[in-house]
């Protein structure tokens, strides 16, 4: 590995005490990465939780509280500008490179100098389904991963407009132009917003369709936390790839999807539909306080007191 980055680092974000990050540093022990190049940036789940367990030689950073997504990779961010790392390989705890990933990954970089920030090609965790090849921004500001595969370039890169967070390889230059994560999105929609800038900046970013990694999305575990903050946090990368027209679509399609939500909920409340109300009820409570807030200027993690927040803790 050392031959083909020799300043690569690896930030990784793990959270509460789950332990599923150990399957991930045992990955990149098998492709050839020395403890010393990982940063193990923690997300206490509750106050006083312990450390994760971590081989010898990986440094860790404890954040004083959840810092959601953005502010925790930025605590590691900035270690690694310390360090001098160069690119910067973000993963959470739950992803998985397939074997061999890394490194055509580190390829596709060194071949295709104009992309700033790359991620793999994404399968579902379990399956193998094709999930993402990239993510696009339509002309109304709305996201959607590229289910179908594309075209590569000559350096096997495939440009779109952002990829998923859970895998990305980000260059010095790229961070340096373009800035960190904005840590008043917390979660969601933050990757999204830092391909934004990173483009802007003048870089390509791109999917490396060589290297595979495997995506369990996190959205079912907390349904009211992710409706919030896919809608506030969308309105406003909206707002800042397309402008106006942008926030009338994420606010008026919001508009919409409380009131199928309710529609759901009452279906499942008669009996209509099988199943409970109370994921129906905490996706429409959640779109409805996020396309408010978002009005509002409410930043940070989504509102403690909101239905739905599964998994989410201590922030």
């Amino acid at each position: 590995m050392s031959g083909i980055a020799p300043r690569l680092g690896i930030v990784i974000l793990t959270y509460g005490e789950s332990g599923v990050h150990a399957g991930l540093l045992e990955s990149l022990w098998r492709e050839g990465v020395e403890p010393e190049r990982v940063l193990v940036v923690h997300n206490p789940a509750r106050p006083g939780e312990p450390d994760p367990q971590l081989s010898r030689g990986c440094e860790l950073l404890r954040a004083p509280r959840n810092l959601g997504y953005a502010g925790a990779m930025n605590l590691g961010i900035a270690r690694m500008a310390e360090r001098g790392a160069d690119p910067v390989l973000l993963l959470t705890h739950d992803a998985r490179l397939l074997p061999g990933s890394l490194g055509k990954m580190l390829e596709a970089a060194a071949e295709g100098e104009r992309y700033g920030l790359l991620g793999p090609a994404l399968v579902l965790a379990g399956s193998g389904e094709p999930f993402s090849f990239g993510g696009i921004t339509r002309s109304n500001g709305t996201n959607a991963h590229r289910r179908q595969r594309p075209t590569a370039d000559a350096a096997g890169v495939a440009a779109c407009d952002w990829v998923d967070g859970g895998t990305i390889l980000v260059r010095a230059a790229a961070l340096a132009a373009a800035g960190g994560f904005d840590e008043r999105f917390w979660s969601y929609c933050e990757e999204a917003d830092l391909c934004l800038r990173v483009r802007r900046a003048g870089f390509g970013v791109g999917v490396a369709l060589a290297a595979v990694a495997e995506q369990d999305p996190g959205g079912p575990k907390r349904p009211g936390a992710w409706t919030y903050l896919i809608t506030r946090n969308g309105a406003e990368y909206a707002r800042r790839a397309v402008g106006l027209r942008g926030v009338l679509t994420i606010e008026l399609r919001a508009a919409w999807s409380v009131l199928y939500g309710l529609a759901r909920v009452a279906a499942r409340l008669v009996r209509r539909r099988p199943g409970g109300p109370g994921e129906p009820w905490a996706m429409a409570v959640g779109t409805a306080r996020g396309a408010i807030d978002f009005l509002r200027g409410r930043w940070g993690p989504p509102p403690a007191d909101l239905p739905g927040m599964g998994d989410l803790h201590n922030a």
